[in-house]
């Protein structure tokens, strides 16, 4: 199974009447948890195995908000950075939110109340026990995290077991959840061709996890289902029972492969790529007789996605789907194709929320994705010099001025790099407001909590207050920028607060300077002017001074730079190459584990073919050999045959059943085998009596 591709959510629920209801059905709950292990969190079989491409935790900048001893901060309609990227927050990592905000559904396992019911055709189903709201969290879908590999393996297995459903569902590239021996209720979640759920990925504590949730309102009795969107892995065509209006008849094989969607919904969201104009692209293609082929493992048309017309991001909305798949994304053609919508767009309030949605670190992890294509490396730099200016304190935290120092040393980058660089030295770092700044007093915590700035404003810390700071502009105000709004006794678009009671207007205050006669007074203005003027000395040597040793670290820190990175260079290329050998190695050793499996699995299939009809045609020398004989002897002959047909053809499947000619060839071997088998136990027989 894949994250489904459904239609854009949508609010409202089908009418009561059109909606199947299942609240009558008995509660096999209890049941069908007896026919799996549960288990609370997902179990991974190698702790590199479901990491998300973000090394480090991202914090959030909401405040907390706590009410009746409930912290509201991260809410579901807030601007929560980390929500709109589809992180969650974790508690003393998130700064300024507090700890259990309400960005924490899957930490806390905050799941839907559902019960298991047994369906007509499709074995138990899941049912809402209550009315749910559009794009709840319904439940995670949890299970072993294994790599492709035993994800292979286990498909063979679980085959050769019987198993008649598979419940596995790909996590990242050449990573899988299995939940068919461990998992959680969400297994039962059934497949439908118009689902009123969806399933979306999420980075929870540096780990990648699945949820499922709501695509729609849904009515406490309504199954929940979801859109499969894949052909089985390892089994075959299924017939679906979905019974909607657009169903297709079957998951996996050639229908569902031809009428499923070319990319998983997040992927086609983020690149803006809607349902007609894949219908147009698959027309086209049929039109043409040309055979559509998707991706195996990534459920990815290579060719479809190569030919889009890419647009710029045009709303706050769209940059928040971008940046939530590039943020997790280890496909490099999906991360180009995005990429290269996010170097198109030009709006700058556009790319200031770039830059709020973790945009710095998110380039950091492109520029070493595709640190083997220096032309995108070097679009990507120029596109980082256009963006605008900002506190330093994103810069700092994703550490990408470390990886535009170390990209400095490609002669291709070098200036790009330094002018960067440069630039980005010029950017000031301040102390962003935290929970202990804001506790001051209630009535000022509660109004930073409500105000939502221009874009290019922030809330920084300076002597103990609270300031709005537009980088770009280099402008700072004590009182929020034109345009903020949900302020404190404020109407948007307003420079200056409105007085009240707690503030009262300024009096005016006017004081006489004392009268000084001419003398005293030329000889004050003397001093004064002697004093300016030796400030003005002591400052310009200080400058001087100052200048002198920034010069001298400068020089000493590009000495030290230049070991550093030469000394670096060297232990990368030694890496890179012991990287080589151990990555031939182990391809060497998954290929021969790989083609072993799939002789094993091949082996089998030719095994139970012939042994169709092998025994039939040996029964009529039942009467001279015996049973146990007769038995051993359709063993032999079928192993003998399914050899031959293995060694033709390695990737071969047994056909339907055999040809006329096939069929005859096949009861010469087997006659000729049973003659000779037969005068051999007859001699044999014959040797013993006479002893």
């Amino acid at each position: 199974m894949q994250p489904s591709r459904s239609k854009s959510p949508s609010a409202d629920a089908p009418s009561a009447s059109k909606l199947k209801l299942f609240s009558e059905e008995q509660d096999k709950t209890q049941e069908a948890l007896s026919t799996f292990t549960e288990i609370k969190k997902c179990q991974y079989a190698g702790k590199d195995l479901g990491n998300s491409n973000s090394n480090d935790f991202m914090e959030c900048d909401c405040y907390e908000e706590f009410q009746n001893g409930i912290n509201h901060a991260c809410g579901e309609n807030s601007d929560c950075i980390n929500r709109l990227t589809l992180i969650e927050c974790v508690n003393d990592l998130c700064g300024s939110c507090g700890n259990d905000c309400q960005n924490q559904r899957f930490q806390k396992r905050q799941y839907a109340d559902i019960s298991v019911f047994q369906t007509k055709k499709k074995g138990y189903g899941v049912r809402a026990e209550r009315d749910l709201q559009a794009h709840e969290f319904i439940y995670e879908y949890i299970g072993e995290v294994i790599a492709e590999d035993d994800f292979r393996e286990r498909m063979v297995e679980y085959d050769q077991r019987g198993f008649k459903h598979f419940y596995f569902m790909m996590l990242q590239t050449g990573e899988f959840i299995d939940a068919t021996v461990k998992g959680s209720l969400a297994r039962f979640c059934n497949h439908s061709c118009n689902p009123n759920a969806y399933v979306n990925k999420w980075t929870v504590g540096g780990k990648l996890r699945m949820g499922i949730f709501a695509n729609r309102n849904i009515v406490r009795g309504e199954e929940i289902t979801f859109d499969y969107n894949v052909d089985r892995y390892g089994a075959a065509a299924q017939p679906c029972y979905c019974e909607e209006p657009n169903c297709i008849g079957f998951m996996g094989g050639k229908t569902q492969t031809d009428a499923a969607s070319l990319l998983p919904q997040n992927y086609a969201d983020a690149l803006g790529v809607r349902p007609s104009i894949e219908k147009k692209w698959i027309k086209s293609k049929k039109a043409s007789g040309e055979k559509i082929v998707k991706g195996e493992i990534n459920n990815i048309n290579v060719e479809f996605v190569e030919s889009l017309e890419l647009t710029p991001c045009d709303s706050f909305d769209d940059v928040s789907k971008v940046m939530s798949v590039l943020l997790q994304i280890d496909d490099k053609l999906i991360a180009e194709k995005l990429l290269e919508r996010v170097l198109l767009t030009e709006d700058q309030n556009l790319h200031y929320q770039i830059i709020k949605l973790h945009g710095y670190r998110c380039f950091t992890q492109l520029l070493s994705l595709f640190e083997d294509n220096t032309e995108l490396q070097s679009d990507l730099l120029q596109y980082l010099e256009t963006l605008p200016k900002t506190t330093k304190n994103g810069i700092t935290s994703s550490q990408i001025d470390l990886k535009v120092k170390e990209l400095s040393s490609n002669p291709q980058l070098t200036d790009l790099c330094q002018n960067l660089l440069f630039k980005w030295d010029s950017f000031e770092t301040y102390k962003r407001i935290s929970k202990k700044d804001v506790s001051e007093s209630s009535r000022r915590k509660e109004d930073l909590r409500r105000i939502r700035l221009p874009p290019g404003w922030e809330i920084i810390h300076e002597n103990g207050r609270p300031v709005y700071y537009n980088a770009q502009q280099q402008t700072k105000l004590h009182t929020p920028p034109s345009g903020t709004s949900k302020t404190f006794g404020m109407t948007s678009g307003s420079r200056h607060s409105t007085p009240s009671a707690e503030s009262p207007a300024p009096v005016s205050v006017s004081r006489k300077r004392p009268q000084l006669d001419s003398e005293t007074y030329e000889k004050k203005k003397l001093q004064r002017l002697e004093f300016q003027r030796k400030e003005l000395e002591r400052l310009k040597e200080e400058e001087v001074r100052q200048l002198k040793a920034k010069m001298q670290l400068e020089d000493l820190k590009k000495s030290e730079l230049e070991k550093i990175i030469a000394e670096a260079n060297r232990q990368k290329e030694i890496e890179k190459e012991e990287k080589l050998k151990k990555d031939e190695k182990d391809k060497e050793e998954r290929r021969k584990k790989l083609q072993k499996s799939n002789g094993d699995h091949m082996l089998h299939k030719w095994n139970k073919f012939f042994a169709g009809f092998v025994p039939n045609m040996v029964k009529h020398f039942e009467k001279d050999l015996g049973h146990e004989h007769i038995k051993q002897c359709s063993r032999d002959i079928t192993k003998i045959l399914s050899s031959k047909e293995l060694k033709k053809d390695p990737k071969k499947c047994p056909p339907p059943e055999l040809s006329k000619e096939k069929k005859v060839k096949v009861k010469e071997f087997i006659k000729s085998y049973m003659e000779k088998f037969s005068k051999k136990y007859a001699h044999k027989t014959k040797k013993l009596a006479g002893s």
